[in-house]
């Protein structure tokens, strides 16, 4: 071997030593960072429809208040419906459905899994899609349901025993009482009795009732919902998207792509300005809006001003969305002009700006939290995290009419924002600056629970719904990950791990890590290359649209054309028939008065008739 490049190999592997020593150390720092954190889900349910007398009471309260609409639910939130009300909740790409007088719960809402405790009354479970590594189960108090395909299933828990019905629609099912596993396939109906042994009798499903025929309408309106524009353009797991359609309209755009402006909308409407802000854990403030949208466009994507009108650009078609309590910018505690004392002042980010959560999240889902609800690089998002948003410059900020203000007291009692903002001189905001993050500020009573308006004359479960007991197949989440009643802002004093991960296991999750990050960079490139490609067909078709506009314009005018010199040959025949008419008739009258005899010619004596020649010879 050459002396000199065995120098070279020897120099290149101290290198390579050398580099993989930093990485794992550099790893072993950022595992020993990460350990401090406790990440939120990356999705939330949705309280997308209410009718009647609904009570919510929030995880980690005692009390119950009135439900409201676009109202984000998580693990521990419960949910009753009086007598003659009904509620639906979305979460990712399933639909539940509930009948009067049914308590429902959460007991654990996370990427993979959806676990929902069912105590009393009637439920309906619409499942779209179900990836492989989904799990969603419904626990009653005799019976563990899981849901293993698409479809739809109908849930009853009767008050008096522990008797569950179930009935598939389309789809299938596993119940189970930890011990006993039995399968319910489509177009079968099971009732599941007793808890040790658990008993199935399997019967013909009974005919659809009121709510059966009331969840299949809306069930119908996922359909359509699955094959309208707005499911183009948005991840089908963008909870909310349904309601698009049919409240806004569809646009490109050269710089932001495709995105989707609201109709009927007040005159000095701007998003995040028509709502109000709640306390939900494990989030912080979120922003719960009052249209009946106001869901996907408010926890997914970014807000882009375009041609005096505010647009909402959704995120990456082909990726999973992560669920965000709002997508704000929040301006440094401004002096309002109205009060002389600080208040609490926003506006929307919009596309490829970064979101910063308000509480100390791990640096991993900072980056998912972006890159999935707008076009982001990785690195932008580190920088602007680690630097807590400093230096950077937002474009809806400086946006006629985009910030919204408060009063503090505003803020935290959860009170509608549209009829009382504050004016906040544009002076003020500058002066300011941008905070990084929510504002400081502990959440109140009614930062969970709503106004005292919300509380009064409630509708509160009987107590044998709150406290029944159901079969928990599942673990549910531990105690630390469970949403607390009164969070604090306080940053935890950083863990020190007992033990460092082995080198070889710390780079063979570094290359696992590189290569998922591969793998999302080609997705995102792909997804960048398909919005230009669908740019380059829009703008081919609107030329083409042009071309044959102008054709079709043409045509008009030839056959305008065309049209008038008919006319006008019609009319030179008619013209000239007529012509030859009057010279007919002139013509005629010239003959006739003609053979007509003058007076003179009347007046003269007739012509003596000859003699008889006869006559003329007697007189000769």
């Amino acid at each position: 071997m050459n002396p000199s490049m065995k120098k070279v190999s020897f120099s290149a592997l101290r290198q390579i030593a050398a580099l993989s020593l930093c990485l794992v150390f550099g790893l072993a720092q950022a595992q020993e960072d990460e350990a401090q954190y406790t990440d939120p889900p990356d999705r939330a349910a949705r309280l997308s429809y209410l009718e009647g007398d609904v009570s919510l009471q929030p995880a980690g309260e005692d009390e119950w208040a009135a439900a409201i609409v676009n109202r984000p639910l998580t693990t521990g939130d419960n949910l009753w419906t009086d007598q003659h009300a009904r509620a639906e909740v979305e979460v990712g790409q399933a639909s539940v459905r509930l009948d009067s007088n049914t308590g429902f719960s959460f007991l654990k809402v996370d990427t993979d899994t959806i676990q929902m405790n069912l105590t009393a009354g009637v439920i309906n479970v619409h499942v779209r899609a179900l990836e492989e590594s989904e799990h969603i189960e419904v626990e009653t108090p005799n019976l563990a349901l899981s849901l293993l395909r698409p479809g739809t299933y109908r849930i009853e828990v009767n008050n008096g025993d522990d008797t569950t019905l179930v009935n598939v629609r389309e789809g299938e099912a596993e119940g189970s009482d930890g011990s006993q596993h039995v399968i319910v396939r489509a177009h079968q109906a099971a009732t599941f009795s007793g808890t040790e042994p658990l008993v199935a009798r399997f019967s013909t499903p009974r005919a659809p009732d009121e709510f059966d025929s009331w969840s299949f309408e809306r069930e119908r309106r996922d359909m359509q919902a699955a094959s309208s524009q707005t499911a183009q353009y948005v991840a089908p797991d963008v909870t909310g998207y349904e309601d698009l359609d049919a409240n806004g309209t569809w646009s490109s755009d050269t710089e932001y792509g495709y995105m989707w402006t609201p109709t009927r909308v007040a005159a000095d409407w701007s998003p995040y300005r028509y709502g109000r802000w709640s306390w939900i854990s494990p989030w912080g403030w979120t922003w719960i809006d009052d249209a009946p949208w106001g869901y996907a466009p408010f926890h997914y994507g970014r807000w882009a001003h375009v041609r005096d009108r505010w647009c909402w650009v959704p995120g990456p078609r082909h990726v999973r969305a992560v669920y965000a309590p709002a997508l704000v910018g929040w301006v440094g505690s401004p002096r309002v002009s109205q009060f002389n004392y600080a208040g609490v002042a926003w506006f929307p980010l919009g596309p490829r700006e970064v979101y910063v959560p308000g509480r100390r999240f791990s640096p991993r889902y900072v980056e998912r939290v972006n890159v999935t609800n707008t076009m982001l690089i990785r690195r932008t998002v580190a920088e602007v995290y680690n630097n807590r948003a400093a230096n950077v410059t937002y474009r809806n900020r400086v946006v006629p009419g985009a910030v919204t203000a408060v009063s503090r007291a505003t803020f935290t009692s959860a009170e509608r924002v549209g009829d009382r903002r504050v004016r906040v001189d544009s002076q003020d905001i500058i002066r300011a600056g941008v905070a990084a993050g929510d504002p400081q500020i502990q959440p109140v009573r009614e930062s969970r629970l709503g106004t005292s308006e919300a509380r009064r004359n409630v509708r509160v479960p009987p107590r044998p719904v709150v406290t029944r007991q159901v079969i928990e197949t599942r673990a549910a989440p531990p105690a630390a990950d469970r949403p607390q009643a009164s969070p604090s802002v306080v940053r935890p004093a950083r863990p020190v791990p007992a033990n460092r991960p082995q080198a070889e296991e710390i780079v063979r999750r570094l290359q696992e890590a590189q290569a998922d990050q591969d793998r999302v960079q080609q997705r995102q490139q792909q997804e960048r290359r398909q919005v230009e490609f669908q740019q380059r067909q829009q703008r081919g078709y609107q030329q083409q649209q042009q071309e044959n506009q102008r054709a079709t314009r043409q045509r008009e005018q030839q056959q305008t054309t065309t049209q008038k010199a008919a006319v006008q040959q019609v009319q030179r025949a008619q013209q000239a028939q007529q012509a030859q008419q009057a010279q007919q008739r002139q013509n005629d009258n010239g003959r006739a008065q003609a053979a007509r005899p003058s007076p003179q010619q009347q007046n003269r004596p007739e012509p003596q008739k000859p003699a008889d020649k006869k006559w003329q010879t007697q007189k000769q």
